[in-house]
């Protein structure tokens, strides 16, 4: 496993080893070891898995705040998803810029997306599916979100979703969390930062 460099500070494209032969292919999607002589230790509390039977599927933009945040690796085991992290942290020089990249069975990819960061993504064929290694259990109390499409952030989605969440139509727009966000994660530090 190999991590390339995004723009976003801290958000690393996870590179997997796909072996094929005749019966198909195999990969490690995660692995504590691999992770960390990748240069990017995490240690795992979940390992969750969606499948969107529709093509334009939306899910997120989601986080939560310490002591429960969470870092997060993600792949995509059918289909296609356009995944996206978005940084929200109080002290970061990319804060409040997004990076998405394609993943697929294929092409090897992960998106290793670290404490405080949104996290999304978009389906891009029906049937597909998202697994997420996730470093915090979930704790509906600190859990918020971001609309998909918070004139903020300007994500510029690849298509536009079709089936979103009520829950995710409903988050309030970021200018009016950003003092919550300040206060929530003050000095929080991502236990994964890489200088």
């Amino acid at each position: 496993m190999k991590l390339e460099k995004t723009p976003i500070q801290d958000l690393f494209i996870l590179h997997r080893r796909i072996m094929s032969d005749s019966r198909g292919s195999f990969t490690r999607l995660f692995g504590v070891d691999d992770i960390k002589a990748a240069g990017r230790p995490m240690e795992a509390v979940h390992v969750n898995t969606s499948t969107s039977s529709e093509e334009g599927t939306l899910r997120g933009i989601h986080f939560q705040y310490p002591p429960f945040a969470e870092a997060k690796v993600v792949a995509c085991t059918a289909g296609s998803i356009w995944d996206v992290g978005v940084d929200l942290r109080p002290n970061s020089p990319t804060r409040f810029q997004w990076f998405g990249v394609e993943l697929t069975p294929k092409n090897g990819k992960s998106l290793i997306v670290p404490e405080g960061f949104g996290h999304a993504f978009l389906t891009l064929e029906p049937n597909s599916t998202a697994v997420y290694v996730i470093s915090s259990v979930y704790s509906p109390e600190n859990e918020s979100g971001i609309k998909f499409d918070d004139p903020s952030l300007s994500i510029k989605w690849p298509m536009q979703p079709k089936i979103i969440s009520d829950k995710d139509m409903s988050w309030a727009p970021l200018e009016t969390k950003i003092n919550e966000l300040n206060t929530k994660y003050g000095n929080f530090q991502s236990k994964g930062s890489i200088n």
